[in-house]
């Protein structure tokens, strides 16, 4: 591996500036993260929209304003 550490070499041959060690880690930390986070707000959108207020669940059950005649 060559290092170079004259700037007036780095520029004349154009090199590409140096990057962290843990660059890959965080790029998979991240991209991880965001496909999880991705994930739940699908998940949780998807349960909220195909939610049927017709039924007669708990969550119902507190919320309405009459109670039903069993």
């Amino acid at each position: 591996l060559l290092v170079f550490q004259d700037p007036a070499i780095v520029k004349k041959l154009n090199l590409a500036p140096d990057i962290r060690d843990d660059y890959a880690e965080l790029f998979q930390i991240t991209l991880w993260t965001s496909i999880a986070l991705i994930l739940a707000v699908w998940g949780v959108s998807w349960g909220i929209w195909n939610m049927d207020p017709g039924r007669d669940g708990i969550i119902y059950r507190g919320t309405m304003t009459r109670p039903k005649q069993d």
